[in-house]
């Protein structure tokens, strides 16, 4: 971890600006809510940002922190106040996990709720990433009064079925497979975790060279993406090696998505029904691990709207952040 005398053990910052100065004027703030232990960052609104303006609130990929996408943050600013909050189980964030048996989404979305009433803001605009794209989504269904809109990118929502028997091999087979992911993943990461994770680490340091895996895997050229974001990343990765124990909440995470996007869609889809402030669904053309035409299925709802973005994948945010304040602000606008 990149010391200095303006950073705490936890990794967060008075002034993220002596990180890199692109994250000038981004601070780290500590609170409690409902006797939770809770790390956001906050930028307050640019110039140029309307004096009305609501305050954008980012929410990161399930067990993910709020620097995973602190390059989107400066640009954002120009739209209003941001704030960043790292999740419940986080691997190096500073928010306490306080489930039992994991995350889910619909846990996570009431963590949202309770941590934007605890800021107080009238309005806001929730942008979910991946896994954070449902939760932002099933959030903004359970406080219609205080969200505005919902930004949802490269969320994780239910897929389309092809077929009957693709149904039926998700309520059966699949059913079963989410429940064994947990400990099954639990094991693993106390067996093979660091290995896994040196893999990954080598991948993201040797980002935009042919031999990255990474690249591979979410269609998203991580040359475009600063040295300072990533350095970050490695940092993440650095801290889950030291304690691979941490890993088992993204197991959960990731299995109790899983659940929500292809056993219990039902239930997924009613909920998203239930949203009744205008959604924003964007993407990247090269996005590996989402289904376009799922996600314009669901954009087809009233007061949703599809916006794919050409020649990048699932890091949009990260790779083109001018482009995302660019779509969110025209779409806001109209």
């Amino acid at each position: 971890m990149h010391g200095d005398a303006a950073h705490d053990e936890a990794g967060l910052y008075e002034d993220w600006g002596v990180r890199s100065p692109q994250w000038a004027g981004v601070r780290s703030v500590s609170t409690r809510v409902c006797g939770v232990r809770v790390h956001f960052v906050r930028a307050e609104p640019a110039s140029e940002a309307p004096p009305d303006a609501p305050v954008h609130v980012l929410v990161p990929p399930m067990t993910g922190s709020a620097s995973m996408w602190m390059d989107l943050v400066p640009p954002l600013r120009q739209l209003g106040a941001v704030v960043s909050v790292d999740m419940p189980g986080s691997i190096a964030g500073g928010t306490d996990d306080p489930y039992r048996h994991g995350p889910r989404p619909e846990l996570d979305a009431r963590f949202v709720r309770a941590f934007v009433r605890h800021l107080g803001h009238e309005k806001v605009v929730l942008h979910g990433w991946s896994m954070g794209g449902l939760v932002a989504a099933l959030a903004a269904g359970l406080m219609p009064e205080q969200v505005r809109a919902v930004v949802l990118v490269a969320p994780a929502l239910p897929w389309r079925r092809t077929s009957r028997g693709e149904a039926l091999g998700w309520h059966t087979v699949g059913r079963l497979a989410v429940v064994a992911v947990p400990p099954a993943a639990r094991i693993l990461c106390r067996l093979a975790g660091p290995r896994l994770l040196d893999t990954k680490r080598t991948a993201v340091g040797g980002a935009g060279t042919p031999t990255s895996g990474v690249d591979r895997i979410t269609g998203s050229d991580l040359s475009r993406i600063s040295r300072a974001q990533i350095d970050l990343w490695i940092d993440s990765l650095d801290a889950a090696r030291a304690h691979p124990e941490r890993l088992a909440p993204a197991a959960a995470a990731f299995a109790s998505t899983t659940r929500a996007m292809f056993v219990a869609q039902k239930s997924t889809n009613q909920a998203l029904d239930d949203v009744r402030v205008p959604v924003l669904v964007v993407w990247g053309t090269a996005d590996q691990l989402i289904d376009p035409p799922s996600l314009r299925m669901h954009a087809r709802r009233p007061g949703w709207t599809a916006r794919p973005i050409e020649d990048v994948g699932h890091l949009l945010p990260l790779e083109a952040p001018a482009v995302y304040v660019h779509e969110v602000s025209a779409w806001l606008a109209g």
